[in-house]
């Protein structure tokens, strides 16, 4: 999901809030260690191989770190909006 504008705010708040509760499903769905046997490289930061357990954790907290940005953006402008 690469951010475009063209969506109202909450709508994007419900898309991201979704996909976390998909990834925290499919964590349900491998709760005895399966996750391990496979890793993937994560470009983000030079992490290198990560396991699939290490992967979903990462996808739900990002997605965390967008919903915080946006709520901090929606609070300043409402700020600004009432200092006018």
């Amino acid at each position: 999901m690469e951010p475009k504008g063209e969506k109202p705010l909450s709508e994007v708040k419900a898309l991201l809030k979704e996909q976390i509760n998909e990834c925290k499903g499919i964590l349900n769905e491998i709760p005895n260690g399966e996750g391990t046997l496979y890793k993937t490289t994560m470009t983000v930061n030079d992490l290198g191989k990560i396991d699939v357990y290490q992967y979903i954790y990462f996808l739900c907290q990002h997605a965390k770190r967008h919903i915080s940005q946006m709520q901090n953006v929606q609070e300043e402008f409402s700020r600004f909006k009432d200092a006018e």
